[in-house]
Protein backbone atom coordinates (compact mmCIF):
# COMPACT_ATOMS: atom_id res chain seq x y z
CA UNK A 1 0.00 0.00 0.00
CA UNK A 2 2.79 2.24 1.44
CA UNK A 3 3.95 1.37 -2.78
CA UNK A 4 1.25 2.96 -4.49
CA UNK A 5 1.08 5.59 -1.78
CA UNK A 6 4.31 6.53 -2.81
CA UNK A 7 3.74 6.75 -6.56
CA UNK A 8 0.79 8.97 -5.95
CA UNK A 9 3.31 11.57 -4.34
CA UNK A 10 5.84 11.24 -6.81
CA UNK A 11 3.17 12.20 -9.76
CA UNK A 12 2.08 15.13 -7.56
CA UNK A 13 5.49 16.40 -6.84
CA UNK A 14 6.36 15.79 -11.21
CA UNK A 15 3.12 17.94 -11.56
CA UNK A 16 4.50 20.61 -9.05
CA UNK A 17 7.98 20.78 -10.63
CA UNK A 18 6.26 20.74 -14.37
CA UNK A 19 4.29 23.89 -13.49
CA UNK A 20 7.31 25.69 -11.93
CA UNK A 21 9.63 24.76 -14.81
CA UNK A 22 6.74 26.06 -17.48
CA UNK A 23 5.58 29.00 -15.68
CA UNK A 24 9.20 30.34 -14.78
CA UNK A 25 11.21 29.44 -18.13
CA UNK A 26 8.57 29.06 -21.13
CA UNK A 27 8.15 32.72 -22.35
CA UNK A 28 4.10 33.29 -22.93
CA UNK A 29 3.98 35.14 -25.99
CA UNK A 30 6.60 32.82 -28.13
CA UNK A 31 5.56 29.43 -27.03
CA UNK A 32 1.70 30.10 -25.70
CA UNK A 33 0.50 26.85 -27.35
CA UNK A 34 3.24 25.23 -25.92
CA UNK A 35 2.79 26.41 -22.47
CA UNK A 36 -0.82 26.00 -22.17
CA UNK A 37 -0.24 22.24 -23.31
CA UNK A 38 2.57 21.84 -20.28
CA UNK A 39 0.20 23.40 -18.02
CA UNK A 40 -2.85 21.13 -19.05
CA UNK A 41 -0.23 18.13 -18.98
CA UNK A 42 0.57 19.11 -15.09
CA UNK A 43 -2.83 19.76 -14.26
CA UNK A 44 -3.68 16.40 -15.15
CA UNK A 45 -1.06 14.21 -13.62
CA UNK A 46 -1.51 16.84 -10.47
CA UNK A 47 -4.96 15.37 -10.12
CA UNK A 48 -4.14 11.96 -10.83
CA UNK A 49 -1.35 12.62 -7.86
CA UNK A 50 -3.47 13.92 -5.36
CA UNK A 51 -6.68 11.79 -6.10
CA UNK A 52 -4.60 8.95 -5.67
CA UNK A 53 -3.11 10.15 -2.82
CA UNK A 54 -7.10 11.16 -1.06
CA UNK A 55 -7.96 7.44 -2.40
CA UNK A 56 -5.14 5.46 -0.31
CA UNK A 57 -5.99 7.44 2.69
CA UNK A 58 -9.04 6.86 2.55
CA UNK A 59 -9.26 2.98 1.81
CA UNK A 60 -6.38 2.80 4.48
CA UNK A 61 -8.79 3.70 7.50
CA UNK A 62 -10.81 0.64 7.40
CA UNK A 63 -7.86 -1.83 7.10
CA UNK A 64 -6.44 -2.10 10.53
CA UNK A 65 -6.57 -5.01 12.09
CA UNK A 66 -7.22 -5.05 16.02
Amino acid sequence: MTDYFGFFVKLTVISVIIAIATIIFVPFKKYKIAKIVLLIIAGILFIIGAGGCFLMTISNVGSYRY
